[in-house]
């Protein structure tokens, strides 16, 4: 903003001077232009006008106060939007302009808003509007890119935190308990009751071995591997 507010200070003995319409395209005019500055406004005289519009800013006057006070300090709002307009145009100039908008962006667009908002030709300031049109296109592009690239890390962390917990699940998960048939169910009981397997097999009307097979079925069904085991289980 410095540069801005040295090349304002151009802008503004031009207007004093009575010539704000004259055009300073080029470089080698810019630096003329600087040297003829030098001789015609002292850096105080340019810090008193910093200072005077800093304290109109901050003061408790109405704002109808405050314009006429800054009327009578520049002559008149539309040159003080004059000399804010020729110091962008010595900055675009100078290819500088670039570099300050990407530093100052706010102040430019206030800027723009102001000009759109007072009787300066568009013509005079559109190269300006270009510029901030470009540059919001250019952040809004450099923001959908990192929308997207963001989007893709999480999408990955995402895929990574199912992937994790599907396969942790798999580990704990235990195997499913399988149904008891009903005589297995009747056996189990007398188990539990604490018959014997000679008892069992005469209370049921089977043979011994086939009370036996009944049992090794339960334990397998019932992830246990001895009477002890299945009461636990059961009574548990």
């Amino acid at each position: 903003m410095k540069v801005f507010y040295v090349i304002m200070a151009i802008g503004f003995v031009l207007l004093i001077s009575g010539s704000p319409t004259q055009k300073y395209d080029s470089p080698d005019r810019v630096e003329t232009v600087t040297d003829t500055v030098q001789g015609e406004l002292t850096a105080q005289e340019w810090k008193r006008f910093e200072r005077f519009e800093k304290d109109l800013r901050q003061s408790a006057t109405s704002q109808q106060e405050k314009a006429s006070l800054l009327k009578n300090y520049t002559r008149d709002s539309l040159k003080i939007l004059e000399v804010k307009l020729m110091a962008v145009k010595l900055l675009e100039a100078k290819n500088l302009l670039k570099q300050d908008i990407v530093q100052n962006t706010q102040f430019y667009f206030d800027l723009l808003h102001e000009l759109e908002a007072s009787k300066v030709d568009p013509s005079n300031y559109s190269f300006l509007k270009d510029k901030l049109l470009l540059f919001r296109q250019r952040k809004m592009q450099g923001q959908l890119r990192r929308s997207q690239w963001l989007n893709v890390g999480l999408g990955i962390l995402v895929l990574l935190f199912v992937g994790g917990s599907l396969i942790r699940l798999k580990r704990t998960k235990k195997p499913a308990v399988q149904q008891l048939s009903r005589q297995e169910t009747t056996i189990r009981d007398l188990i539990i009751q604490g018959k014997s397997n000679k008892e069992i097999a005469s209370e049921l009307f089977i043979s011994l071995s086939t009370v036996k097979t009944h049992i090794t079925n339960i334990y397998g069904k019932l992830q246990v591997s001895n009477r002890q085991e299945l009461v636990h289980k059961i009574q548990n």
